[in-house]
């Protein structure tokens, strides 16, 4: 009985591994907050986790996707955070629910690749993330590939609001790139003004890191960012996306 317990747990993990290795597309872009026009992939599922720190606060992000469809993708998810200063302490929010449509893939050295997303966070949420009213967002993706996507630029153009005691309106705008380096390790970096996730924040900032992919099934990020009017609080992040087989 034992050698056969053994060789069942063998099989599961030789399994885990032959799934992981299986070529499939991961395009995500978070920790960014520039979106690439790329969704999931039809049947996929993918789950991004990515954790950002600074001098007040570690926040882990998570977010997980689906394609039911060859140009539908919907993601759900949430962030718990802890913040080590003025006693906040521990935080949770989610519920996070959002569409991206595909209307033009991105192909190297042809036409940009075009999406839109939508989305909505409602006011679930408590400790030190507790949102102060519904967020809504939308934006437009335009993503041009080269050089067989040795070389990426994203184009992101939306707004964003939340509903609480007054209503909160921003314009949400990006531009980034990823160029590769050697290997499955490219650089990448951004410039962005609001987040769609979060209208309260409305300064110009930029981000510059890394993302390594592996194969076509995980990926790993990291990145160093800041605001332009407190380049002296950076903040620095790093995340992990895997991406499933077709799951049906």
């Amino acid at each position: 009985m034992s050698l056969i317990h053994d060789l069942k747990s063998i099989a599961r993990l030789l399994l885990f591994l032959a799934l992981i290795l299986i070529k499939c597309e991961a395009y995500a872009i978070r920790p960014f907050v520039t979106d690439d026009a790329r969704i999931v992939g039809e049947r996929i599922a993918q789950v991004e986790t990515w954790t950002v720190f600074d001098r007040h606060t570690a926040t882990q992000n998570a977010l997980f996707a689906i394609g039911p469809t060859d140009w539908l993708e919907i993601t759900s998810g949430f962030a718990h955070s802890y913040k080590f200063v003025d006693k906040q302490g521990y935080g949770i929010s989610g519920g996070l629910l959002q569409f991206k449509a595909l209307l033009r893939d991105t192909k190297p050295n042809q036409g940009p690749g075009v999406s839109f997303s939508v989305g909505v966070i409602p006011a679930f949420g408590s400790g030190s993330l507790t949102p102060d009213g519904v967020t809504k967002f939308g934006y437009a993706i335009l993503s041009q590939s080269f050089f067989n996507d040795d070389l990426l630029f994203h184009v992101n153009l939306g707004t964003s609001s939340r509903k609480d005691m007054q209503q909160t309106h921003t314009l949400t705008a990006g531009f980034g790139f990823q160029a590769r380096i050697i290997g499955g390790l490219h650089a990448v970096a951004e410039i962005y003004h609001g987040d769609p996730y979060n209208p309260t924040i409305q300064a110009m900032a930029s981000q510059v890191g890394f993302r390594h992919i592996f194969n076509d099934t995980v990926q790993i990020d990291g990145t160093i960012g800041s605001t332009f009017d407190r380049p002296t609080e950076p903040w620095m992040t790093i995340g992990i996306r895997i991406v499933s087989p077709k799951l049906w």
